[in-house]
């Protein structure tokens, strides 16, 4: 199986921030963010070309959804990653993966191909980020839909206090719900990297300039860091869509390079 380049990318490495004199330059970590549309009820080509890369297990569990679009999204999540991490020697369905206590998948067999990677889906869209091959990275993806109905008393109840003061300070509602979009996608991107998922308090971690391409992270809780250091990203994947990217590497000067492309193209390759 023939890996091909990524065909576009649409971030700018002038974002990415600058070392101090002394310390070591910047060492950029390449993570490709592959985006897929998904149907709503009547499977087409790229459902029917994931489909192929599950082993029977998983073949199972997607019969087990009964709303068709979220079992298109599952099969197209598992599909592409499989498609995606196989090599010449090892074909997409004989990867297996494993589960983390809290959900988030990671390739068990075979050893060589282990590599961060984390798939996210929404209505109409799922993306898999895929990390650099044997690096000992961490990584979490989301994505969300644009038009997605938001409840302003979520940011209340749920978001730290930085980030509630950003939402209040933007008053035309289109742009809060925006906001309110990019926050929640920056924080399922990190509660994903680190393996918790919603068990773990929204509130004991924040953005700054959440709104930014570069978005900081604040740790009200340490732990959470996991000893590693911690890059987040904005991404457009496609109109309509907002997604986040969050990298966690033990070397403090590595930074994401996001390449975007479209898995379409990638198809129609093989």
């Amino acid at each position: 199986m023939t890996k091909n380049p990524p065909v576009q990318s649409n971030i700018d490495d002038s974002a990415l921030s600058t070392t101090a004199p002394g310390r070591p330059l910047n060492q950029q970590s390449p993570i490709q963010l592959w985006y897929a549309s998904a149907a709503q009820d009547t499977p087409g080509k790229i459902e029917s070309f994931c489909m192929r890369w599950l082993p029977q297990e998983e073949h199972q569990s997607a019969a087990k959804f009964r709303v068709a679009s979220a079992r298109h999204q599952h099969v197209i999540g598992r599909g592409m990653a499989r498609f995606l991490i196989a090599d010449t020697q090892t074909a997409p369905h004989q990867i297996q993966f494993r589960s983390l206590d809290h959900g988030k998948p990671i390739v068990e067999t075979p050893e060589q191909l282990r590599r961060p990677f984390n798939i996210a889906h929404t209505k109409g869209l799922v993306v898999c980020g895929i990390g650099a091959e044997a690096a000992d990275e961490w990584l979490g993806v989301d994505i969300e839909g644009l038009d997605r109905k938001t409840d302003p008393g979520l940011a209340q109840r749920y978001f730290a206090p930085e980030e509630i003061d950003q939402l209040d300070r933007v008053k035309n509602s289109d742009a809060k719900q925006a906001l309110f979009l990019k926050i929640w996608t920056l924080k399922e991107a990190f509660i994903k990297a680190i393996g918790t998922g919603l068990h773990t308090p929204l509130d004991q971690f924040a953005f700054e300039n959440a709104a930014s391409n570069s978005p900081r992270l604040i740790l009200k809780d340490e732990s959470l860091a996991q000893g590693r250091h911690w890059q987040i990203r904005n991404v457009i994947p496609r109109q309509g869509y907002i997604a986040a990217v969050a990298l966690g590497t033990k070397a403090s000067n590595i930074v994401p390079k996001i390449e975007l492309s479209d898995f379409r193209k990638r198809m129609q390759d093989c």
